[in-house]
């Protein structure tokens, strides 16, 4: 908010008159105006960490919870299992409470991760979600229930889901909660599981953190135009595809199975939002190590989200924003690129669905790109390619062409040694010769990354030397 200059002036006037009034005046407007006016990067998304439930507890009645404490240690590639064995007399239930180390505000979002079996759909509320307050030391439901059937009802598969809501009073008014309860119960004639990767809720981290990275999988199938009962296929090794092996030996693989109608999907969850306009970078493989190309890629659907929505239109391989390209090396391996048009957290990798499309494919990288800072080299404001003369070496600047307004720009010499930071860079030359220097973009709340950096070149010639005239006389 802009305080207007003529109400600060009066009232500081009247509490301090006289010319040193007029001297904290001017002190003051430099401590509470311009900061306002000067924040680079206001309305720039500041990133956001996960913090996970780090308490738990079991409860049963004739059913039972396995490996309960993977669902609090943190690691979203681990889970616990609700079992609920067929009911003899009456109920059986089996109940995990998640809790996390300090009450949670009303109003924060709260997300749980669950393995959704194909035995749990059509079996109603079978599987609920309760968040908690502790009363005395005791869970005490706060707020309403919610059905993970309801939670999922967009969602027509199977595998790892995200289960998001805002726990909230039956008036649809929030409430604070100390955790959630995951519940369980069977069913007349079935015996269900149910597995609990972890709980979380986003918070501020304590400082700059590397972002766009990679930080979780979903994997599972989706009916596509068969009924999911049906619906075979899956993914191998999900995790393969975010281990960062440098060597690409590593790989998740997708399988539709015998029903080529039915769809198989991986979603890629980043740690922090990627700008619209950022790209996806995959490298793929056909099992067969057969040649790819495009119209190859029948079925193969990448959607960007933010969160559980959707960003754009799904990108397949008719449209213009996909590229593909051959990586050097054995093996038929390619690069799949991908700009989305809006912000983005996590990317949606489909496959299947329709007769014709290949039934396995193998991701080896999935990554997120951002753009490479763009450069222009002036001298005196004019636009020159270089080389350019010592003479003209302090009128030198390079200014960066198509700047983000959420990052700034750090330039470094050979040795790593920041030399700048801002959208241009005048270096001091004093002498002819090639030089490098080297700048990064790095967004709001990220850590740089030596990687990121794009090399800047400038030739500086030396002065030209003093003519040699020559005279010949005429024989």
């Amino acid at each position: 908010m802009r305080i207007p200059l003529r109400a600060l002036y009066a009232v500081i006037n009247s509490l301090l008159p006289g010319s040193s009034g007029r001297i904290w005046y001017a002190t003051l407007i430099c401590l509470l105006y311009f900061p306002l006016q000067l924040h680079a990067q206001t309305g720039c998304p500041a990133p956001k960490i996960r913090k996970y439930a780090s308490g738990q507890r079991t409860a049963a009645l004739l059913g039972w919870v396995d490996n309960e404490t993977l669902a609090v240690d943190g690691a979203p590639a681990t889970f616990s299992t609700l079992n609920a064995p067929v009911p003899l007399l009456g109920l059986t239930f089996a109940t995990q409470y998640l809790s996390f180390d300090a009450q949670v505000t009303a109003g924060t979002p709260l997300s749980i991760k669950i393995i959704y079996p194909t035995s749990l759909l059509g079996v109603g509320s079978s599987a609920l979600v309760q968040p908690f307050i502790y009363d005395k030391g005791v869970e005490k439901a706060a707020g309403i229930s919610f059905p993970v059937g309801d939670l999922l009802s967009l969602i027509n598969g199977a595998g790892d889901m995200e289960l998001n809501l805002t726990p909230k009073d039956a008036s649809g008014n929030p409430v604070a909660y100390d955790g959630v309860w995951i519940r369980l119960s069977g069913v007349a004639g079935l015996a269900l599981s149910m597995s609990v990767y972890d709980a979380w809720i986003m918070q501020d981290p304590p400082g700059n953190i590397n972002c766009n990275q990679a930080i979780d999988v979903l994997a599972g199938v989706r009916a596509g135009g068969i009924s999911l009962l049906n619906a075979t296929g899956g993914v191998v090794n999900k995790w393969n595809a975010i281990d960062n092996d440098p060597s690409l030996t590593t790989y998740a693989q997708l399988n539709t199975g015998v029903q080529v109608l039915s769809q198989v999907f991986e979603t890629v969850v980043f740690n922090t939002p990627a700008k619209a306009g950022d790209s996806v970078y995959l490298v793929l493989q056909d099992p067969g190590s057969a040649l790819l190309d495009l119209s190859l890629l029948t079925g193969f659907t990448i959607q960007g989200y933010m969160g559980t929505t959707p960003v754009g239109s799904p990108i397949t391989n008719t449209g213009t924003l996909l590229n593909l390209r051959l990586l050097s090396g054995p093996g038929n391996k390619y690069v799949l690129s991908a700009a989305i048009p809006a912000a983005f957290d996590r990317i949606d990798i489909q496959m299947g669905g329709l007769v014709g499309a290949l039934s396995s494919l193998r991701i080896y990288d999935v990554k997120v790109v951002t753009p490479a800072p763009a450069y222009s080299l002036t001298i005196d404001g004019n636009l020159t390619a270089g080389p350019v003369c010592i003479k003209d070496a302090g009128k030198l600047k390079f200014n960066i062409t198509n700047a983000d307004p959420c990052a700034v720009y750090n330039w470094y010499d050979t040795n790593n040694t920041l030399l700048h930071t801002g959208t241009g860079y005048t270096p001091a030359i004093t002498s002819a010769g090639n030089y490098t220097w080297y700048v990064e973009a790095v967004r709001n709340g990220c850590n740089g990354v030596v990687s990121n950096r794009v090399p800047v070149h400038v030739i500086v010639e030396p002065r030209p030397g003093k003519p040699l005239l020559t005279i010949q006389l005429n024989p």
